[in-house]
């Protein structure tokens, strides 16, 4: 009964030996792809840290205006060649009406209906 025990308390061991050793061996595989993946990490963090410094870079407003300038011919507009929207012709449309810009920046179109003029005023601009 004592051997039967023994033999028993051996086997339990050696099964306890054998997985403590197999968890110990996934365990550090474990930590060794852990430590892969944040050296990974670490890269990937230096790698966007060096593109958005180099998006700084070529956004940069006055290395655009210098290739504008050099490039494109552009240069700053003269502040006398701005003109006020009101100063600006309106356009008849296709039907042949015609569009008057009012102080209040509404746009009224004209319609002739039998010798009457009659005026639709709509707001100009994108949504408030």
């Amino acid at each position: 009964m004592i051997r039967t025990f023994n033999a028993i308390a051996f086997v339990v061991a050696a099964a306890l030996a054998v997985a403590l050793y197999i968890a110990k061996a996934e365990a550090k595989s474990s930590q060794e792809r852990l430590e892969g993946i944040q050296a990974q990490l670490a890269e990937e963090r230096r790698q966007i840290n060096v593109l958005n410094v180099e998006i700084a870079h070529l956004e940069d407003p006055e290395r655009l205006r210098a290739l504008a300038r050099r490039y494109l011919g552009f240069e700053p507009l003269d502040p006398s060649r701005e003109v006020n929207l009101s100063d600006l012709p309106l356009l008849a449309g296709a039907d042949g009406r015609r569009d008057t810009l009012r102080s209040d920046s509404h746009v009224v179109r004209e319609e002739r209906i039998e010798g009457l003029a009659m005026a639709e005023p709509r707001e100009v601009g994108g949504p408030d």
